[in-house]
Order: C-alpha cells, then sequence, then structure tokens
C-alpha cells in the first residue's frame, strides 16, 4: 500500500505559524541593541519560510507558477536570508549583496525548472543543498561564538542542535531522492513515510527557530544586567557584593597547598584630589589604580573595589611573607608610577595597605575585620606603607637633648614670676 500524505494542513499550519513568529522577532527588535540585525533578518527568513508554505498548502487552488517555482524559490532563499540573519547575530561580517546575488541565482535556476512534474526530483535536490548547506554554513560561526564564552551557553547549544538536526535531515532527503527518486501524488504532494519526514521538519523550523532565537537574545539580556550588577562601571573590577561572594567561596573551598591572604588597600588623601582637580580626574586615578592592581596581580587573584577610594585583593598564597612581599610590591608600584591628576604638577598617589592571613581567623569575615583594622594603623601611622600585624611599633626614643631654658629679661612679669620664691611643698596657691 502506498501511502500519500496530504500535507496542505500541515504547512498551511506552518505558515501561520511562521508569520506569527515573524512578527513576534519584528516588534521585539529593539529589546536588545545588540541583537536588532539579527531579529531583523530572522524575522523575513521566517517570512519567507511561511511565504514558501503557504504556497504549497494552496498548491491546485493558485497557478502552478507560483506553487512550484515560486514556492521553492521562496524556501531556498529563506535559507540564505537565515544564514546572513545568523552572522548578524554572532557579529560576523555581513554579506548582504552575495546574499542578494545568491537569492537572484536561485529565483532564476527555480523558474527554469518550471512547474513540469518530471523535474520534481531536481527541486526536492535543490532545497535540499540550499537549506541544508546553508544550515552547514551556520555552525562554525555558532561553534566559534560558543569558545568565546560571550554568548549564554544553554542557547547556543540549542541552536547548534537545530541546525545540526536541518543538515542531518536534508542530508538523509538528498540520499533517499538521489538513490530513489520521490514520486509525487497526482495533485504534486509527495508520497513515502520517509520523505513526509522533511516536510514535518520544515514546518516546524519557524517556531524552533524563534524559540532559540529568543532564547538566545534573553540569554544575553540576563548576562549583560548581571555583568552591570557585578562589575564596577569605572575601574571593571569586581564589584564590593560580587567580590565577597567569591572571596567567601574561595576561602570556603579550602587549599592545603595555598593559604588566602587578604589585603586591604586604600588611596591616600585622594579626597585632595576630588577638591582640587575634580571628580573627573578622581574617577581616571582610581581606573589608573585598578589597571595597576590587575596587571600586577597574580592570575588567580580576586580584585574588587570596596567602596569609594577603597579596593580588596584576595590572593592565594604558598605562605603569608609571600603575600606580605606581594602587597609590598604593590605599595611600591603605585607609589612610583605616574598616578596623579593629569596636567598637575602634584606627585603621584600612594596607598595604605592592611593585610590579614589565615592567623587572623578561618573566615572572610575575620580577615575582613583584621586587614580593615590594619589599614586604619597603616593610615595613623604615616599612610603609604603595609601593616600586617597588629602589634604595636617600636616607640621612638628621642635623644636629642633637652633645650636649655630660655633667658627672662630682668623686670618683666615672667621675670618676676621665675625669681618669685618657691611656695612650700604640699601648699596649694590661692
Amino acid at each position: 500500500m502506498t501511502l500519500i500524505f496530504d500535507v496542505r494542513t500541515l504547512f498551511f499550519v506552518g505558515a501561520v505559524t511562521a508569520a506569527t513568529c515573524a512578527a513576534m522577532l519584528w516588534f521585539s527588535r529593539r529589546v536588545h541593541e545588540r541583537s536588532r540585525d539579527g531579529m531583523v533578518w530572522s524575522a523575513l527568513a521566517l517570512l519567507s519560510y511561511g511565504g514558501a508554505m503557504g504556497l504549497i498548502a494552496l498548491r491546485g487552488s493558485v497557478p502552478d507558477a507560483l506553487s512550484y517555482p515560486v514556492a521553492n524559490a521562496l524556501g531556498c532563499g529563506a535559507a540564505l536570508v537565515m544564514y546572513e540573519g545568523v552572522r548578524r547575530i554572532v557579529g560576523a561580517r555581513t554579506l548582504a549583496w552575495p546574499l542578494a546575488g545568491g537569492v537572484a541565482a536561485i529565483f532564476a535556476m527555480q523558474f527554469a525548472l518550471g512547474s513540469d512534474a518530471a523535474a520534481f526530483d531536481t527541486r526536492l535536490l535543490l532545497t535540499s543543498v540550499f537549506q541544508g548547506g546553508f544550515a552547514a554554513l551556520s555552525l562554525p560561526l555558532l561553534w566559534r561564538r560558543l569558545q568565546s564564552g560571550e554568548d549564554p551557553l544553554q542557547p547556543l547549544c540549542w541552536a547548534i542542535a537545530f541546525l545540526s538536526l536541518m543538515v542531518a535531515g536534508h542530508g538523509l532527503r538528498f540520499t533517499i531522492t538521489a538513490l530513489h527518486g520521490a514520486v509525487p501524488s497526482p495533485d504534486g504532494m509527495i508520497q513515502g513515510a520517509v520523505q513526509m519526514l522533511m516536510p514535518t521538519l520544515f514546518a516546524l523550523v519557524p517556531m524552533v527557530y524563534a524559540l532559540v532565537l529568543i532564547g538566545l537574545v534573553n540569554g544575553r539580556i540576563a548576562k549583560e544586567l548581571w555583568t552591570l550588577a557585578s562589575t564596577d562601571m569605572l575601574t571593571g573590577l569586581r564589584t564590593r557584593r560580587r567580590f565577597l561572594e567569591e572571596a567567601r567561596e574561595t576561602i570556603e573551598s579550602g587549599d592545603a597547598l595555598r593559604q588566602p591572604v587578604l589585603l586591604m588597600l586604600d588611596l591616600d588623601r585622594f579626597k585632595q584630589i576630588n577638591d582640587r582637580h575634580g571628580h573627573a580626574a578622581g574617577d581616571r586615578v582610581l581606573a589608573r589604580v585598578a589597571a595597576l592592581l590587575r596587571d600586577h596581580a597574580p592570575v588567580d587573584a580576586l580584585i574588587g573595589r570596596h567602596g569609594g577610594e577603597e579596593f580588596c585583593v584576595l590572593l592565594r598564597v604558598a605562605n603569608p611573607a609571600e603575600g606580605r612581599a606581594h602587597a609590598q610590591r604593590l605599595c611600591e608600584t603605585v607609589r612610583t608610577a605616574v598616578l596623579g591628576p593629569s596636567g598637575s604638577d602634584e606627585p603621584g598617589v600612594t596607598v595604605s595597605i592592611g593585610l590579614a592571613d589565615p592567623r587572623d581567623g578561618a573566615t572572610l569575615e575575620a580577615l575582613l575585620l583584621a586587614a580593615d583594622r590594619r589599614l586604619y594603623r597603616a593610615k595613623s601611622e604615616g599612610r603609604d606603607r603595609v601593616v600586617h600585624t597588629d602589634l604595636a611599633p617600636p616607640e621612638r626614643r628621642d635623644v636629642r637633648p633637652w633645650p636649655r631654658p630660655r633667658a627672662i629679661p630682668a623686670g618683666t612679669a615672667e621675670n618676676a614670676d621665675a625669681n618669685a620664691p618657691p611656695k612650700p611643698a604640699g601648699r596649694v596657691g590661692v
């Protein structure tokens, strides 16, 4: 028994779905500016797909020139437009003019084949080549994007899986058609269960493609919002909240070979820069200090802006002495770098650093408390230094001789008081 599938209803539903998804993408194009062009081109591709399915669904009710050459040309052209949409989504170089030439060539080939039923196999082969081929060309673009890490992982994986299914399906149809041919029903529809697979996939393409694209755009928006919430826009460092979260995870994870050392840095006399040169100059100084911290910190160090002109660095070192050496190098690097306000003759900026290590506690809170306490001591002891202990420094012994009493001229009030007889001991003057 020969199975004959009337795909009119299937393709009619697919056409309506494609038009709906195209409208959804078009009206959502301003939701995310970076994805706008990709969404516009994808909407055009879905319109082309929907037009092809609609004309096939109306086969027998519309002229054959529309339901054969035009329908197949729209279906093949949609693959080119979708490929351009993928290129714009991933930020690749656009191919608008080659795309226009390709669409013109597709229409020329389809009209050359005409609406003769004898060309049914050739039309199926061309459709498989164009739709499967441009789906295959899109895969490396998505794969490179996946490796770059610029887009969320899951939507890209779904897009790669979807296009891989398209390539496999078109490859299967091309192989079966080339080996066994495709015999249409008397009204020009497809016969055979295997040959029915591709029309079914074709009808589902608009909905699946739109879902994958919207998932990718939503993932981009979520990632950008997370970046805004977790990255300080001025310095590019972690915000206080993100630093504390990652630092706590790092400390709690534990490492028998490396110990956490926390540095808390504060720019010395930073308020004077803002007062004398304006906040724009202060912002430039903060950005330069942040760049120095990034450039001179180990790869696995966590660096964050703790607030205002205060920064935190969490190191993983073999011993506390290594952390103290790194803190001292940072202090000297900032001191010797040209960090004064642009165009001023004032000396560069210096930093005071408070350091805490595992001897101060096993939690982030204990390290923060000790580092903050020592930062305050570094400020009170003269700034531009590293303090890593709570022990008071040795007292300074002033070995200079006491100044001799100055001579008091005779006859003055001071002289009279100086020459007055001493009061008896234990007596309080009245």
